[in-house]
């Protein structure tokens, strides 16, 4: 095989590897920005500000390595998350509404605890994350579903940013595989 021809091949092997493993091949739904959430609506609430105490963290674990840049204030990315209270009541599974939410760090109106806790993920990482109540829905909480001074726990799946074009039907792409729910 001539050189040209064999880069060429060599091309089009990376380029359908690229989209498989990225979940944009052919088949499935692609979600794109007009098949996804914006601002998700479980999630609006009061923001990082200035004011917001940075002592104050969410605790973080990582359930599932994700691989490339961790995302910083200014990303914009696609996440599927599952919240419970404290004592493992299940109050919200984004997987239900079969669209992942965006999220862009630092100018949605995403609740404060739940961006810090996507601060430093990498693509495909899952995190689990226990959000005081002072970084969630604060002192007045969000009658009837959330009482007031209500801890949080987040399982976070972090999609590729925000910008790619994933399958709707695939998983955060990551060393772990996909849809793991814990």
């Amino acid at each position: 095989m001539p050189r040209t021809q064999a880069s060429v091949a060599v091309v089009l092997l990376l380029t359908a590897s690229l989209s498989l493993s990225c979940g944009a091949g052919p088949t499935g739904r692609q979600t794109t920005a007009s098949n996804t959430r914006g601002d998700d609506p479980w999630l609006v609430g009061e923001g990082c500000s200035p004011d917001t105490p940075g002592d104050v963290a969410p605790r973080t674990e990582v359930l599932a390595a994700g691989n490339g840049q961790p995302v910083a204030i200014g990303t914009s990315v696609r996440v599927h998350y599952v919240a419970r209270s404290a004592d493992g009541t299940v109050l919200h599974d984004s997987h239900e509404g079969n669209l992942p939410s965006d999220v862009i760090l630092g100018s949605t109106k995403t609740i404060c605890g739940f961006e810090r806790a996507l601060l430093g993920m990498r693509p495909g990482e899952q995190r689990r994350a226990y959000v005081p109540w002072s970084l969630a829905f604060g002192e007045a909480g969000r009658p009837p579903e959330i009482p007031p001074r209500t801890d949080l726990v987040f399982v976070i799946d972090l999609y590729l940013p925000a910008d790619a074009v994933i399958d709707q039907g695939s998983h955060p792409v990551g060393p772990a595989g996909g849809g793991r729910r814990r």
